[in-house]
């Protein structure tokens, strides 16, 4: 098994476990057969003992008075008697001692037998005169053979010869006893449980490898944050649910996805933590669903999965997406709350149904995936069926992403500017920048054809602060050139507003541009403050902190309640072109408009009247009480260049 087969975050710790593992083997073998060594020197030494006080009561009284003789002969002339060589060969015999050394009280060697395996000559040495105290010892030595590379073991055993006695020797017995059979004993079996120990390691290994590798496949298939089951177990069990719906009367099947749209900003404004909780409330919902038990899945990123099986609810395919989406519609009508805050999830729903037979589980979640993004495309709260050809309209999409970041890295946008005039003098008081994409072939393009890719992709937060850059920057010039009372509105994406770098780029871009804070109007959607009130507020109250005025832009098409707007620290409701249009006509849109004017007095707030094209809504939207206009009937965008050019010095 070679180690770069691990997943890499379990390298290190299978590596130190491998190593802990043989360690411990290695460890293991060795203790043996050091402790096998030590049990056969202890047992030789013993047993040189026994010989030696074998040897000194027999040897001693009989050879006494000559082992004095011999210790007091000067230079080492002295010798002992020949018949003490065949006293201790009888003595010896059937005994495995290879060679005996006697040394008298000194430690001079007085006798030794002749054997040419040893070379170590006589002398005090520090062995001899530690059992000249008392002490007797033994030594594990190798000694090679004459002639060959081989070596022999002894056990060497130095015995004084009265042992345990402290008083000085007479005499001290050196003893070699030839254990080289043992030893190898020991060796051989030090070897066996090295080998067993090394197995036993390898296998704890190859063990411990396993259970790494079925926690990453359990990792890789379970979501962390919400302990459901990922993607590939998703397939799984929709592949098992097609095996028991092949045969039979025929069965529905498909995939309900659910795409959270607003992770990203949820995760920017409040933290990591929030979305991770935001996404496990979101995933305790949908479990509570009817359906849920044939499993929840997580894809990733924002979006979860449920299989639908139908097998008798007699519905079309588009009743029973309906029927579907509206249940998870449903059960996000009340915000999530998440570390103190509230959102309100804004979802994305994505459907595919089939008959069993006609489609794998893979080719079932690729159509729900794609009815996912067509559904996001459509907008918030949206939900798609897929159709056949849906894919083509997803190609077309990306591709389009695709120019867009072509578009960005090559300086194609631009900002437009649409005149803002007082509805009573028609003076020109401000304007609105507007982005627009020049395309070297196809032109000028609208914001509507490409701004929802731009939050899509993200995009929208490097243009935005463009535009918000380089109109502040125009803007600054004009009020020098042409009116100091002139003011510019900057529309704010969902995403921008997110940012928790939003106030200091607008500080920064405010001081670099020396642009005072109160010609900058900052517009957001309706729709976007009612999905996080209390956030909106927080941020809202900063901008106007720093002097700069905020704007609601289309009013009367959201979702914001009263008491939301009333705690909204806003300066400007600008009423949505739907009503201004058919206003003078039409006593329903008459009567929102001159509501929403009612609404705005009584908060003190300025009144805009947006898509002015005829005198008649010029007229009906001065009279209901619209300060300021702005649309076709003044003035289309210009660019910074004609937008100077038409500047008026004069009331229109």
């Amino acid at each position: 098994m070679r180690l770069h087969s691990i997943p890499a975050r379990y390298q290190t710790p299978a590596a130190a476990l491998c190593a802990l593992l043989l360690g411990a083997a290695w460890l293991t073998a060795w203790g043996w057969r050091h402790q096998a060594t030590n049990a056969v020197v202890e047992q030789e030494l013993q047993r040189g003992i026994a010989v030696a006080t074998s040897l000194s009561n027999a040897l001693l009284p009989r050879y006494r008075d000559d082992l004095k003789r011999v210790a007091a002969a000067r230079d080492g002339d002295g010798r002992l008697p020949a018949a003490l060589g065949k006293d201790l060969a009888d003595l010896l015999r059937g005994q495995r001692v290879a060679r005996i050394s006697i040394h008298d009280a000194r430690g001079a060697a007085i006798y030794t037998t002749e054997d040419a395996t040893f070379t170590s000559g006589p002398g005090a040495s520090a062995e001899i005169q530690r059992a000249l105290r008392g002490e007797g010892f033994a030594q594990l030595i190798q000694v090679a053979a004459p002639g060959t590379d081989a070596e022999r073991d002894f056990v060497r055993a130095f015995v004084p010869a009265n042992p345990g006695v402290a008083q000085p020797q007479e005499a001290v017995f050196e003893i070699y006893t030839d254990v080289t059979g043992v030893m190898k004993g020991v060796r051989d079996e030090a070897h066996s449980v090295f080998a067993n120990a090394n197995l036993v390691g390898l296998t704890l290994f190859a063990v411990a490898l396993m259970i790494l590798r079925r926690a990453e496949e359990e990792q890789r298939r379970k979501d962390v944050v919400t302990g459901l089951p990922g993607r590939e177990n998703a397939l799984a069990a929709m592949a098992e649910a097609l095996k028991g719906v092949a045969e039979g009367p025929p069965v529905r099947v498909g995939w309900l996805l659910v795409g959270l749209q607003r992770l990203r900003q949820v995760s920017a404004a409040y933290g990591h933590k929030s979305a991770e909780e935001v996404l496990r409330q979101a995933a305790a919902r949908l479990q509570s669903l009817p359906g849920a038990e044939l499993g929840l899945f997580r894809l990733g990123g924002e979006a979860f999965a449920m299989p639908v099986i139908d097998r008798s609810s007699g519905l079309s395919d588009a009743e029973l997406a309906e029927r579907l989406a509206f249940q998870v519609q449903v059960s996000f009508d009340t915000p999530i709350a998440c570390e103190g805050h509230t959102v309100m999830a804004d979802l994305a729903i994505g459907i595919a149904l089939g008959a069993g037979r006609e489609a794998t589980a893979e080719e079932l979640m690729n159509r729900a995936e794609v009815s996912m993004t067509e559904a996001k495309r459509r907008g918030s709260g949206q939900w798609a069926l897929y159709v056949p050809g849906l894919e083509l309209g997803v190609r077309d999409r990306l591709q389009a992403i695709g120019d867009l970041r072509e578009a960005w890295e090559q300086r194609q946008f631009q900002v437009y500017y649409q005149p803002l005039v007082d509805s009573g003098t028609r003076r020109w008081v401000g304007c609105e920048a507007l982005v627009r994409w020049i395309h070297p072939d196809r032109g000028i393009i609208h914001p509507e054809s490409f701004v929802p890719l731009l939050e899509e992709t993200g995009l929208i937060v490097e243009v935005g602060l463009f535009v918000l850059r380089e109109s502040c920057r125009q803007m600054a010039e004009w009020r020098e050139t042409l009116d100091s009372r002139l003011a510019v509105s900057v529309n704010l994406s969902a995403r921008q507003f997110a940012d928790p770098d939003l106030l200091k780029h607008i500080r920064d871009v405010l001081a670099d541009t020396r642009l005072p804070a109160e010609a900058l109007i900052i517009e957001v959607t309706e729709t976007f403050l009612a999905l996080d009130p209390e956030y909106a507020i927080e941020v809202l109250t900063e901008l106007r902190k720093l002097g700069v005025a905020v704007a609601i832009d289309d009013f009367g098409v959201g979702y914001s309640s009263l008491s939301a707007l009333r705690r909204l620290p806003v300066d400007i409701l600008k009423i949505d072109r739907s009503f201004v249009s058919q206003a003078p006509t039409d006593p329903i849109d008459a009567s929102i408009a001159q509501a929403i004017a009612a609404l705005a007095r009584g908060l003190s707030l300025t009144l805009v009247a947006e898509g002015v094209e005829t005198e008649a809504q010029a007229d009906f939207t001065r009279d209901i009480g619209c300060q300021k206009h702005q649309g076709y009937l003044f003035a289309r965008p210009l660019d910074a260049a004609t937008f100077e050019a038409s500047y008026p010095d004069r009331m229109i």
